[in-house]
């Protein structure tokens, strides 16, 4: 029964973690008794992203508690900080498999523990391990409820944070808990005056605060209701009625006020400025809902499409006295692009509330140089239909210059993609851990799409019938973006993968597998497939800890820290170019539409064409 290492080796740390103890801290320790990781529960209970940081904070945790105990004159202080692992043999199912395999979900708790202890009598041994866990986490429940305090907004930071967070934050006037809520309630950039914190840490601060005052009352930010008056945000708005329906198809993004305005004009107070003989609509809300279910060829597509048209609406009754679409003019696309640019403090959500409550705004932050672009291209295309359709007589978009430029920050040879050294580590990782369905599958996922390149989707909608081998060699039909079939060829390295994972789910090779069965399966059910938020934790999960453990330099591991499954597309993208693999084909296995995109992304392909050919005339 190992031990964890000993906690005094906390005093060598140049780090305090532990000041006051609270009820998160005693979550992390029941979270570690159970066998959840030491990282993993202190990032979700602590506040801590680092390997080493969780390691130095629960040692400090362990010791604080223990140090209780001891004074309580409790015999069993050691067993905190313990690991009592309770190992089952690898044919004894789990509890929960237990039920499911003999339909005992009708059954009272102590019926089934009964039934269990039966079927799989434990030995004396693995009774003391289950007795000393149940020792332990009572003990941890014991010294809760007698030490663990309950953070206040009048609290110091240095009580609730490491000293080293700390004192950034004192030293940008943030001494409380309450300060420093307010300065995260405010949303934008609020932590660009402390020095050496990105986005994720400060992401990481604000969630550890969330945990510690739960019930804290945020700033609160006006309703975004509509007002009969013209001066929407000088005036008190009108209560926001309540169980409204959304006009715009179910999206969350239209508040209570703005139904009552789209109520009013259904009721006859507002007609487009022509009579629509190609469009049904009798309103502005109306008239999107139909743009979208005609332009939209993706879920994705159509919640773009509703959360840009939903903006410009409010902004036309918030800052323009509540024009319609067939009111714009000039002026006000040229202000609302404007206003897309540098968006007012108001317009942005201050707490993660409800469209129509207290604390909800349009827009989660700043608009970055492509969401801002990507804006003005929807809005566009809305008026373009609109006038089309002849809901409305003009269309004042093209009229003004919508170009928004290049982003001056991004750099053309940015690329989310995986080096061959970072996939060279993740894959040695992988071969490193014990053979599992959860193992195999990620290592699939990796060498297949590192080969060929498909988006998630394009991966999660493929079956095995979809393979075909051809006198040139294997070939993969995928249905993909803009609802478009293509070929994707299978080269040796994605092909091999696919044999070594089909294997391990027990279908045998491609030749001979189900073709109903899909490429991407569950670890418990080889013909169960899976979803995307599946997918992406799945990859994600994986990644980091990969990276976590390897040798890359610094720099390169926070890199990968944001890298996702799309990051394996461009993988494949970057090592083609690298490869001196034609663009016109990555371009076809990718599925672009234009050549035009593919050099856009993977841009060293050209460079090196004009680096050669100038080389030739001036070298």
């Amino acid at each position: 029964m190992p031990e964890t290492p000993s906690p005094s080796s906390i005093y060598d740390a140049p780090t305090r973690y532990v000041s006051r103890l609270g009820a998160h801290h005693f979550a992390h320790l029941r979270a570690v008794a159970e066998g959840l990781d030491i990282a993993d529960s202190a990032r979700r209970y602590l506040g801590i992203g680092h390997g080493h940081e969780a390691r130095s904070a629960h040692l400090q945790t362990v010791e604080s508690v223990r140090a209780i105990a001891r004074r309580r004159g409790e015999s069993a202080w050691r067993l905190i900080g313990l690991t009592i692992a309770l190992r089952l043999d690898a044919s004894q199912p789990t509890l929960e498999d237990f039920i499911a395999e003999r339909d005992l979900d009708g059954w009272s708790k102590s019926d089934v523990a009964e039934m269990y202890a039966e079927a799989y009598p434990t030995d004396s041994r693995s009774q003391r391990r289950q007795h000393l866990r149940e020792r332990q986490l009572a003990l941890i429940r014991t010294i809760q409820n007698l030490a663990a305090e309950q953070p206040l907004a009048t609290d110091m930071v240095s009580g609730w944070f490491d000293d080293v967070t700390s004192k950034k934050l004192i030293s940008a006037g943030m001494l409380t808990l309450g300060d420093l809520n307010r300065k995260i309630a405010r949303g934008g950039r609020w932590f660009s005056a402390l020095p050496a914190i990105g986005k994720a840490k400060a992401q990481r601060i604000a969630a550890h605060l969330a945990t510690l005052l739960p019930r804290e009352t945020r700033v609160e930010k006006p309703v975004f209701a509509l007002v009969t008056t013209p001066s929407l945000f000088g005036a008190s708005p009108s209560p926001a009625p309540t169980g409204t329906v959304n006009p715009l198809g179910g999206m969350p993004a239209l508040p209570a006020g703005l139904l009552t305005t789209l109520s009013e004009q259904l009721s006859g107070s507002y007609s487009p400025a022509l009579p629509p003989r190609l469009l049904a609509a009798r309103n502005d809300a109306e008239a999107v809902e139909a743009w979208i279910k005609a332009r939209a060829g993706s879920t994705f597509t159509a919640t773009a499409y509703r959360r840009e048209a939903t903006r410009l609406l409010l902004w036309l009754q918030y800052e323009r006295s509540g024009k319609t679409l067939a009111q714009m003019d000039v002026g006000d696309c040229g202000d609302f692009m404007a206003f897309l640019q540098n968006l007012p403090a108001i317009w942005i959500s201050r707490t993660r509330a409800k469209p129509g409550t207290p604390g909800w705004a349009p827009f989660r932050g700043p608009l970055s140089h492509t969401s801002h672009k990507q804006a003005v291209i929807i809005v566009a295309a809305l008026f373009t239909f609109l006038q089309n359709a002849q809901y409305l007589n003009a269309n004042p978009w093209p009229l003004i210059n919508q170009k928004t430029g290049d982003d001056r920050n991004r750099s053309l040879l940015d690329s989310k993609a995986l080096s061959e050294s970072a996939m060279g580590q993740v894959l040695a990782f992988v071969e490193k851990q014990p053979p599992a369905p959860a193992r195999a599958r990620f290592r699939f996922i990796v060498m297949f799409l590192e080969a060929v390149g498909l988006r998630s989707a394009e991966l999660l909608g493929a079956k095995l019938g979809d393979f075909t081998l051809e006198p040139e060699g294997w070939v993969m039909q995928v249905f993909g973006k803009g609802a478009r079939n293509r070929l994707v060829t299978i080269p040796g390295q994605a092909f091999e993968a696919l044999q070594d994972y089909l294997e391990v789910r027990g279908l045998g090779g491609i030749e001979t597998a189900p073709p109903q069965a899909p490429l991407l399966a569950s670890t418990r059910d080889p013909m169960e497939p899976i979803g995307y938020q599946a997918l992406y934790e799945h990859v994600k999960g994986w990644l980091n800890k990969a990276v976590t453990a390897s040798a890359l330099p610094s720099n390169e591991r926070l890199k990968l820290a944001g890298a996702s499954t799309h990051w394996l597309r461009h993988t494949f993208g970057t090592r083609a170019v690298a490869r001196e693999v034609p663009v016109d084909v990555i371009q076809a296995q990718l599925g672009h539409a234009t050549i035009q995109t593919t050099m856009d992304l993977y841009g060293r392909a050209p460079i090196k064409r004009r680096v050669d050919e100038l080389g030739k005339a001036f070298g």
